[in-house]
């Protein structure tokens, strides 16, 4: 199969992006497919999720993107089988400072990518709910954007920030990127906010959002404390482990894949 590479964006903190990010990153590597994980959240929130102690520079996106070392070398395995990832660590930031003055800076990481596409089925690059010379080179390199949602009315201002970011980043940079599609996640099954938001969503963007909606779950939290994704629990019961199994099906379902052969 063609790699993909999917952003996982939205210019709002606290909408599930990084718990999305890990969760579809894993599932998938636990269905057999080759998955990169890309940390370019300056927070290290999916490094720190998987567990990565990252003590050196030298080894982080980080590194990669103001030439410390080659992409290749940034790699990291994740201890889970089919999984790596390229972590981020706080010096992230100053990447922003340092590539200022680059010729064609948002194109960095686009290029850098091409070294280790054919090594994966999937790249899922984590973005920060921000918007600066880092996110936008995510943003350049992949091919769409999954855009995690919270069931609550102001959570449409950051959807219609990135929306717009990614208008200028088609007329700019990059014409043939497009939507993946939009997660709601922390529906409420007792909310009458979370069903009218669900609705609200799929008249104004139809098929763009997922079928698969992402419920809140106290695992979400015990996971981040184990550093144990929820899909890779043992928590059948698990609501959250269960829509995320969903969200699988119908993310490989759109692209006619099966579960592959671990």
């Amino acid at each position: 199969m063609i790699p993909k590479v999917i952003a996982i964006s939205n210019q709002k903190g606290g909408v599930g992006k990084t718990t999305t990010s890990v969760n579809l990153a894993v599932g998938l590597a636990m269905r057999g497919y080759k998955v990169l994980l890309i940390d370019t959240d300056y927070q290290a929130s999916c490094t720190v999720a998987l567990g990565i102690n990252m003590e050196y520079d030298n080894k982080s996106i980080y590194a990669a993107l103001v030439d410390l070392a080659p992409i290749q070398d940034c790699i990291i395995p994740s201890g889970r089988k089919n999984l790596d990832i390229i972590p981020s660590t706080q010096h992230l930031v100053g990447a922003e400072i340092e590539l200022v003055t680059v010729t064609n800076r948002e194109f960095i990481l686009t290029d850098k990518l091409e070294v280790i596409k054919p090594l994966y089925d999937f790249i899922f690059i984590d973005c920060p709910p921000s918007l600066g010379i880092v996110p936008v080179n995510s943003l350049v390199a992949s091919d769409s954007v999954l855009i995690p949602l919270q069931c609550e009315y102001f959570g449409l201002e950051g959807l219609e920030m990135l929306l717009d970011t990614i208008k200028i980043i088609q007329k700019r940079l990059k014409p043939e990127l497009y939507v993946e599609g939009i997660l709601m996640t922390m529906y409420d099954n007792d909310s009458d906010l979370s069903k009218k938001m669900v609705a609200l969503m799929r008249e104004n963007f139809g098929d763009d959002v997922f079928d698969t909606y992402i419920n809140r779950d106290i695992n979400f939290i015990d996971s981040t404390a184990s550093q144990i994704p929820v899909i890779a629990s043992r928590k059948s019961e698990s609501e959250g482990l269960q829509a995320y199994q969903r969200l699988i099906l119908e993310f490989l379902e759109k692209y006619n894949l099966k579960k592959r052969k671990v």
